[in-house]
């Protein structure tokens, strides 16, 4: 079985990814398979989306995959959503394979059957149409929240869904955005990996796309094949 990396932007995010990964194997009745994690600076990482400095993005993420490469990682995950703006660039300058939680994203979309997909998740992905290629290549249209929604969606996860604060307010306000996206989608992308934290299909009402979780799945796959 391969060494899975892990390259964690973010702890409430990256903690689920870690566990999921062995709830997974216990699910299927295999080992626990081994895991390199690394955290880089969460500020740093901030700082250069905020100023739009890909290429210290690159720089940060790149080098906290090759560090788990150096400590036996055979190939690497990302846990979080956002990074993947560069997901091109990062992956010509590491030095494993690394698996794109976008493309694991939408191929199970597209499994499902969904003609139309709602995204949530940061600004930056959003902005940056992170899921309109993926999806699009698979015959599938994008579909996001309002200006207004969006701003709230950006305010919970920066300040309260990274840092393990789950409001009562805030949870109820984003369900209601969630709810409102499911009138116009066959399913929704929970695009950030601290969403699944307080949205589910139970209070969302429609079926929600789990990218973090999914991308553990993938990776236990990954690690398990020849």
């Amino acid at each position: 079985m391969k060494t899975i990396g892990i390259c964690i932007p973010t702890i409430e995010g990256g903690v689920i990814a870690h566990q999921e990964i062995g709830r997974e194997a216990a699910r299927r009745g295999i080992a626990y398979p081994q895991i390199v994690t690394h955290t880089p600076v969460y500020g740093d990482l901030e700082q250069a989306l905020k100023s739009g400095d890909n290429q210290s993005l690159v720089k940060l993420i790149t080098d906290s995959i090759n560090r788990t490469a150096k400590a036996g990682a055979e190939f690497a995950i990302i846990s979080a959503n956002t990074p993947h703006i560069v997901f091109d660039e990062i992956v010509a300058q590491s030095d494993i394979p690394v698996l794109s939680i976008l493309d694991v994203a939408a191929n199970h979309c597209k499994k499902q059957g969904f003609k139309s997909v709602g995204v949530l998740g940061t600004t930056w992905t959003v902005k940056n149409g992170l899921y309109n290629g993926p999806l699009q290549k698979r015959g599938m249209t994008a579909v996001y929240a309002s200006d207004t929604d969006q701003a709230i969606i950006m305010d919970a996860i920066l300040h309260e869904l990274i840092n393990g604060i789950f409001l009562e307010k805030t949870t109820s306000d984003l369900v209601q955005i969630a709810k409102e996206l499911a009138t116009r989608c066959d399913g929704v992308i929970l695009g950030c990996t601290e969403l699944p934290l307080v949205l589910t299909e139970q209070n969302c009402g429609i079926e929600v796309v789990d990218t973090t979780r999914l991308l553990s799945h993938a990776a236990l796959d990954f690690a398990t094949k020849d």
